[in-house]
């Protein structure tokens, strides 16, 4: 297992929480994608990419939810990348409505990255669905 590459993910989700900027752009590869759940669902219209995406990313974040919180049950090491289990939850900036949503991420490592640096997120429907992703099964 690669315990390095699920400190970083670890790290990311600490970062995440906090809207740390400066920490998210420490771990990214200059050339990261962001690709969230919306994203994922329309074959990657608005991912977002580079350190300049990430920013923007948290920009969006903040203008639409008043709160965002990602929550991990679980981190599995499956080589080049790291599946994450959990939720987010959070409350809209207008509308006020709650939302809790589970979730998986895949998390992407590719060599020539550096060290402690991802490539890319992804976030699926289901653990399965990521599995699939990166051509695997439960």
């Amino acid at each position: 297992m690669s315990q390095e590459n699920v400190d970083v993910v670890r790290a990311w989700v600490a970062a995440l929480n906090r809207k740390d900027l400066d920490a998210l752009l420490e771990i990214a590869d200059p050339d990261a994608e962001y690709m969230t759940y919306l994203a994922s669902l329309s074959g990657g219209v608005g991912t977002y990419r580079g350190h300049e995406g990430i920013e923007q990313f948290l920009r969006d974040l903040a203008d639409a939810w008043e709160w965002f919180r990602v929550d991990v049950d679980g981190y599995r090491d499956l080589g080049e990348c790291v599946l994450m289990e959990g939720r987010i939850e959070a409350k809209g900036a207008a509308s006020g409505l709650a939302v809790e949503k589970e979730l998986a991420w895949l998390v992407d490592f590719r060599e020539g990255t550096g060290p402690g640096r991802f490539r890319r997120v992804r976030y699926f429907a289901t653990p399965t669905a990521a599995l699939e992703a990166v051509g695997l099964s439960e």
